[in-house]
């Protein structure tokens, strides 16, 4: 390796503000002894905890059982987040949920390991706790031996949970720490990047053929070529990626084409977290020290060749704008049933919006996917929903305006029954299992009998996730409802996509003329035509 020098890009400072067993802790008898509580519990494991098999299903299965031993308490559910941090509450779906179910009267009680699993955030944890308590609804913190029910666990709870805080943020700045000072002494933290690899003595090899691709880029991009006509030479040349996919895209070969690596060199920090509370990543832009190492290891192209590259870039910035992204109400809900990918939403700014397959976009040779008028989704949606509901002149709107409420009213226990009746069995099967490897049985036709429902759960935990992930358009469409109340003939005047998406977990796109429509309740509706001709639209 050449001896490197490595330069500290300085920054501007600022200032940072640190935040610096009762009695009757496992008291759980908050209310008449006549009346079972209704228990609930929180489960949450961070990302590095993922790690650990089973680490999340284990704890489920622990306090579902827990719950479920005490002859005075009802069953109320397991709530669970995987890999979400503490201290930011608006992607925690499965927490969110059970708030909503408790303040909607459905929990009296819940039970969560720390505070620290509950909430890092001081402000977030004293108000929910607050909410709940004015409902009469308790949390048991069980390692810190708290129940909110005692006033006196009050200003622990503020304590503890400011103790939380303060160790997510020390947390965070020790991690830092500790790469700045790997910065400092000129070490590279790095993951896979193509075209090396790393060796035991941390020395950077090159592969010689995923070198030659990257040459190529730089070749093809300094005779003319822009990105998407290199991702597509790519794909033609069936030039595959670490992952063994060839789907190239611009991003793939504008990180290849901006990265000094490739010209041996490393800047170090080019994304910071500014914040601990919301872990978000941004560019550095001079809002921490960057390192820039010179000569690290030997080059795959000429440094000649990299700054041309650059300055290319710079004076053609169009070719680098990534453009605005426009969430919309079917965003990642809208799947090809050639390649399995999304489609994408295009032509925000003209008179005919279409989506295309993700696949299709990089390459005809990907995915032979036709494009989608965005007139025709709805279109054959709306065709769906009413083929659902059987809707026609003759339908009574009245009826079918509580059967549409009350069918969203009821979606969450619905879907929460099926998911705790999984549970319930992978349970079963796992005790079973056990005890025949206790008794020295054969546990096969058992182990099949168990892997055949962690299957189902696994497949399953998808749509629920995406479920959970829908309870604003659920709410949004109740609300419409509502206001229909009394109406006459009004309910084809909301069929809208913003109204319909409440019902709906996915379209699969056969063709642009033949959908298969996924809905809350798992049964599915076919519509459309073959290119033969009609289908009979349903299944």
């Amino acid at each position: 390796m050449n001896h490197a020098r490595v330069q500290e890009i300085p920054v501007q400072r600022s200032s940072v503000t640190v935040i610096n067993q009762p009695v009757g802790w496992n008291d759980v008898n908050t209310q008449p002894r006549s009346k079972k509580l209704k228990v609930a519990s929180y489960c949450r494991v961070s990302s590095e905890e993922e790690l650990q098999l089973g680490s999340l299903e284990n704890q489920i299965i622990h306090y579902t059982n827990y719950i479920r031993s005490n002859p005075d308490w009802y069953y109320a559910g397991v709530y669970s987040d995987k890999g979400k941090s503490g201290t930011d509450m608006s992607k925690r779906i499965g927490f969110n949920r059970m708030i909503r179910n408790a303040m909607n009267g459905e929990i009296d009680l819940i039970i969560c390991k720390s505070i620290s699993r509950f909430a890092r955030n001081v402000v977030d944890t004293m108000d929910i706790v607050r909410q709940l308590t004015e409902k009469g609804i308790f949390v048991i913190f069980e390692k810190e031996r708290l129940n909110t029910k005692d006033m006196t666990s009050s200003l622990l709870i503020k304590i503890l949970a400011t103790f939380a805080e303060e160790e997510s943020r020390a947390t965070s700045e020790n991690i830092d720490w500790a790469f700045t000072k790997r910065f400092e002494r000129g070490e590279v933290v790095a993951g896979q990047l193509f075209g090396y690899e790393v060796n035991k003595d941390k020395e950077w090899i090159i592969v010689e053929k995923e070198a030659e691709i990257v040459r190529e880029a730089y070749d093809l991009f300094l005779n003319g070529y822009n990105m998407t006509e290199i991702a597509r030479h790519f794909i033609r040349k069936g030039y595959k990626k670490r992952s063994g996919e060839i789907d190239w895209d611009n991003n793939n070969i504008r990180s290849i084409l901006t990265n000094e690596r490739y010209a041996g060199d490393v800047l170090s920090r080019k994304t910071c977290t500014l914040d601990f509370r919301t872990h978000k990543t941004v560019i550095n832009r001079g809002h921490k020290p960057q390192y820039y190492i010179e000569d690290h290891h030997e080059g795959i192209v000429s440094k000649e060749d990299y700054e041309k590259v650059q300055e290319i870039l710079r004076d053609n910035k169009s070719d680098f704008n990534r453009g605005d992204y426009e969430k919309t109400p079917f965003t990642s809900r809208v799947i090809c049933t050639h390649c399995g990918k999304n489609f994408h939403r295009f032509g925000k700014n003209i008179k005919k919006t279409i989506w295309r397959c993700s696949s299709n976009v990089k390459s005809e040779l990907l995915c032979e996917a036709d494009p989608i008028e965005e007139e025709h989704i709805e279109k054959l949606l709306r065709e769906g929903f009413e083929k659902r509901y059987n809707i026609n002149r003759r339908t009574n709107d009245g009826l079918l305006i509580k059967q549409l409420t009350k069918e969203l009213s009821t979606a969450e226990a619905v879907r929460e029954r099926e998911q705790n009746l999984l549970r319930v069995e992978l349970e079963k099967c796992l005790i079973a299992e056990n005890k025949a490897i206790l008794q020295n049985l054969d546990t096969e036709v058992l182990k099949e009998k168990r892997q055949d429902v962690e299957k189902e759960i696994a497949i399953k935990a998808k749509l629920w996730e995406d479920f959970d992930k829908d309870y604003e358009f659920r709410e949004a469409s109740l609300n419409r409802l509502k206001e229909l109340k009394g109406s006459d003939k009004a309910i084809k005047k909301i069929l809208d996509i913003s109204f319909m998406r409440a019902w709906v977990i996915h379209i699969k796109v056969e063709s642009p003329f033949l959908f298969t429509i996924k809905w809350i309740d798992g049964k599915e509706t076919v519509v459309g035509k073959f290119r033969g001709g009609h289908n009979d639209g349903r299944k």
